[in-house]
């Protein structure tokens, strides 16, 4: 794991600027969340962060407060987006930024952290639910419409909202792989989602259309994730009283 960095907490509209500046970097986008925006969002008791190295920022993150969940009485935690600049990816910092927003968040007295990702991208189903021992509540079909950024322009924004326990540990918990059982869903993840939709869109249209099917039948059904098997596939059960049991 990398060391050279540190992250610090935004202070002013100049920070904001930092964090708008390295989403866009991220996301080959302009303007993907406006520093107006992420003040706003501050000024109200929200999140931001900057990561930096050799006093250059190389990761940011940013989360608005939010109402609590169902059967919670503290505040949500919903961070937005939070990203590594490219040549400084896999070196452990993305898990550092988030480790950094969940202790900041327990110091505030908040429940519980939420946020999205496309359940397409196989490294991001690890990362989240195996490495950082997240909970899927659910799947999300189109939630924020079409995209127009450089890695997921004409893309349907298909996600799963996830939810990271704050109130109720110590510490966050990395979750191990589970087996499925005679009955659950097994819903694939193809190798490289990214690199498919460069080489072959209408085959990465398929994968979404595929996966999006599968998900919705299942939640139809009561079945709800519970975690990844080693072949990187999700499993669904249709107990409610086993939904998060990787944790």
């Amino acid at each position: 794991m990398s060391v050279d960095f540190r992250i610090r907490l935004a202070q002013s509209p100049a920070d904001a600027a930092v964090i708008s500046q390295v989403f866009d970097e991220v996301w080959s986008v302009t303007t993907m969340v406006s520093p107006e925006i992420i003040v706003a969002s501050l000024h109200n008791g929200g999140y931001g962060a900057i990561v930096e190295s050799g006093g250059n920022p190389i990761g940011a993150a940013f989360a608005i407060v939010g109402r609590p969940l169902e059967g919670e009485s503290q505040p949500n935690l919903h961070s937005h987006a939070a990203g590594v600049v490219a040549h400084r990816a896999g070196h452990g910092i993305g898990e550092a930024i988030k480790v950094h927003q969940w202790r900041w968040a327990k110091e505030r007295g908040f429940a519980t952290v939420t946020w999205t990702f496309d359940p397409l991208v196989r490294r991001n189903a690890w990362f989240n639910i195996v490495k950082l021992g997240v909970r899927v509540l659910g799947y999300r079909e189109n939630f924020y419409g079409e995209l127009d950024d450089g890695i997921n322009a004409g893309e349907q924004s298909d996600r799963v909202l996830v939810r990271w326990d704050v109130a109720t540990t110590e510490a966050p918990r990395r979750a191990n792989f589970v087996v499925a059982d005679h009955g659950d869903v097994v819903i694939a993840t193809p190798s490289d989602i990214e690199a498919l939709r460069v080489r072959d869109r209408e085959e990465s249209a398929r994968w979404r259309a595929s996966q999006r099917a599968a998900f919705l039948d299942a939640e139809k059904q009561g079945a709800f994730v519970i975690g990844l098997n080693e072949d990187y596939e999700y499993v669904l059960r249709r107990s409610h009283a086993t939904q998060g049991a990787t944790q």
